[in-house]
């Protein structure tokens, strides 16, 4: 045991350098599949960002303190010539430069640990001997240089990442470079791409917290609504527009997009590579004259530099080649036509692109049902096991936070719930843009009119409970549906999605409600505490009969609204609820704050932000009426002028 801490002694340097330099690799191949939302991983990720930079700057800590006899003595001299690879580390990778909207917000701090490491890594340079001998001072210079531009880029697209520097990254003069009238007369997706990459500015003042009045004319806010209104955008087209503009924004916020696609983030880059690639030649040049360095030393030199070089090339061609925005370069400025065409296929590429097919979030929605909070599914007993688990779970205290860990469940946005959405907003503010209009044909609600009613004046003043009632309602009324109809098992999905979404956002996501996460969870838990009550006194187990279950709903509804009855369950009354449920997500919407969705798009997006973005391009305002006019619309409304808008009616 002795001798293997000795053996570790000697090496720890080298093991932290590797180790330094195999977190990176991981980093850089891992930290774009936050953007699909690869939960299985995240814990991963974020252990391993916050790990590379201790572990980097630990290193150079370590090598401050080593004293260059001993290191020569146990032949180890190369160790100090180390100390620019691991400033090129804290550089970080292109696909992930911040793990957080916090991370963006503090780059005035990252701009001081630049200061300080690098001041720390030249000192750790000047102590040794390599200053003194040419074959490592050139080469060593050429990776300071490489080093200090790359921990620089961190920095800068920290700073591009913070919304609050909302000019970052785009010149109002150079927007708009395609012209709407070509995007209206084509519909495939490359105009798509255009439009996202014209309409940039604008989104990024959006997640900022600006209204569509308070940005520059510059930026053609009026035309990105008036566009996103036509009738001439399909419901796919108006969706895949608003996936890719949330792609976008990812890449601008998390990585070095920003800083890569201006013109001085170039010239740094390219400094950059051409430096690393000189220090290698020199290095190799002088190689036979390093014959008294450790082989193992050498080894590890050149891994380091030739893995640097790998992953910045990579690097190069996924954030810059591949992007769309070297595209849209390429296809303004009138280059080749042969080099915009493979410009094109590189960027719509299933593999390594933004194909048309693939969402650039998560595209899902989370799941979480009342039923599995109180330890019962209905449809499925929960197993022995589970119950032991949440028994000792609400010994110690933590009933609720296992929970939400085991019964989230996750699905796939489908395209019926996508175009229930795109539909139903469409029809919603189908009003002249800026016109004060009660807008539109009135909803009717032939089947749902009294359910509705009794619960709409409650939606502002006791948000929670609402939904909690509706969603017991709607498990209560999807269990009576017997039709097999290809259309009602459609609907009666649709219902469950949207119903099971809004609870999963009410227990997980309650900051994206506008709801404290304790008032959220009290009453989650008076409703549990009444129905186990009502089990319990029924001589019910938890777990088990259903028939009882669905009673017991019943009874708990009827207790905390005696006025609640659903009507008997038919096609129309599915569409009907499939619209309520539409109309709550888009008022949920409406209340949420920007920076919630900026904070969600680095754990893959919300769907609720899918909605937010696409109630903002149809101009929605917050000067509309109240939940309270959810049946009957007010005779008039003001100018629709902020999508900020924390306030909406149900109406049409």
């Amino acid at each position: 045991m002795g001798s293997l801490f000795q053996l570790f002694n000697e090496w720890e340097i080298q093991l932290l350098v590797l180790l330094s330099f195999v977190l990176q690799i991981f980093l850089f191949f891992t930290g774009n599949l936050r953007q699909r939302g690869a939960k299985f991983l995240s814990g991963t990720i974020w252990v391993a960002y916050l790990v590379a930079d201790l572990v980097a700057v630990y290193t150079l800590g370590l090598l401050s303190k080593q004293e260059e006899k001993t290191v020569t003595e146990n032949q180890h001299p190369l160790a100090f010539f180390w100390a620019p690879f691991l400033l090129i580390h804290l550089g970080g990778q292109d696909t992930i430069t911040a793990f957080s909207l916090e991370d963006n917000s503090l780059w005035l701090r990252h701009l001081l640990n630049l200061i300080v490491q690098v001041v720390l890594a030249l000192y750790v340079f000047w102590k040794s001997t390599a200053w003194r001998n040419v074959q490592l001072l050139v080469p060593g210079i050429f990776m300071f240089v490489a080093g200090i531009i790359k921990y620089g880029e961190r920095t800068m697209a920290l700073m591009y990442g913070n919304l609050q520097n909302i000019r970052t990254g785009y010149n109002s003069e150079e927007s708009n470079k395609f012209t709407h009238q070509e995007l209206h007369q084509d519909d495939s997706y490359s105009s798509i791409v255009c439009f996202s990459l014209d309409s940039a500015p604008i989104v990024r003042h959006l997640f900022a917290g600006f209204t569509l009045f308070q940005i520059p004319e510059g930026f053609h806010a009026l035309t990105w609504t008036n566009y996103a209104r036509s009738d001439e955008v399909q419901v796919a087209k108006l969706a895949k527009l608003v996936d890719v503009e949330l792609g976008i924004m990812y890449c601008d916020i998390y990585t070095k997009a920003a800083v890569l696609r201006t013109r001085h983030g170039i010239m740094l880059r390219c400094t950059s590579q051409v430096s690393a690639m000189v220090a290698l030649v020199l290095f190799t040049v002088g190689d036979n004259k390093h014959r008294y360095h450790s082989r193992a030393d050498v080894a590890i030199t050149y891994t380091l530099f030739v893995g640097s070089l790998f992953l910045e090339f990579c690097a190069m061609f996924m954030m810059v080649m591949v992007s769309p925005w070297t595209w849209a370069w390429l296809k303004v400025n009138k280059c080749s036509v042969w080099l915009t065409r493979m410009s094109w296929k590189l960027v719509s590429s299933n593999i390594i692109g933004w194909p048309e097919k693939k969402p650039l979030w998560s595209n899902k929605m989370g799941q979480y049902k009342f039923l599995s909070h109180v330890g019962c599914e209905g449809e499925k007993p929960s197993s022995s096991l589970e119950r032991g688990i949440r028994k000792m779970a609400k010994v110690v205290g933590i009933l609720f936070w296992l929970s939400k860990l085991l019964d989230t469940k996750y699905e796939q946005v489908d395209k019926d719930t996508t175009e229930s959405f795109v539909k139903e907003i469409t029809a919603i503010f189908a009003s002249p843009f800026g016109q004060s209009t009660s807008g539109g044909k009135k909803k009717e609600w032939q089947h749902l009119e009294g359910f509705i009613r009794s619960l709409a004046r409650e939606l502002s003043n006791n948000f929670s409970a609402v939904i909690i009632r509706l969603h017991i309602s709607t498990v209560i009324h999807l269990s009576e549906v017997s039709s097999v109809d290809v259309e009602t098992v459609a609907l009666v999905g649709v219902c469950r999605k949207l119903s099971n979404y809004m609870m999963y956002l009410l227990v997980t996501q309650p900051v994206m409600l506008q709801v404290t996460a304790t008032s959220a969870k009290s009453v989650l838990d008076g409703f549990r505490d009444k129905f186990v009550t009502m089990m319990t006194g029924s001589g019910s187990s938890i777990g088990k009969q259903q028939h009882a279950i669905l009673q017991n709903l019943k009874e708990l509804l009827l207790e905390e609204s005696s006025t609640l009855s659903l009507p008997e369950p038919c096609k129309e009354t599915l569409e009907e609820m499939r619209d309520m449920w539409v109309r709550i997500i888009v008022f949920a919407a409406g209340r949420s704050r920007p920076e919630t969705h900026a904070t969600q798009l680095a754990r893959g997006g919300e769907f609720l932000t899918f909605i937010w973005l696409l109630m903002a391009h149809k101009n929605v305002g917050s000067s509309v009426a109240t939940p309270v006019d959810l049946i009957s619309p007010p005779s008039t409304f003001g100018p629709m002028t902020d999508v900020r808008f924390y306030a909406f009616d149900f109406r049409s």
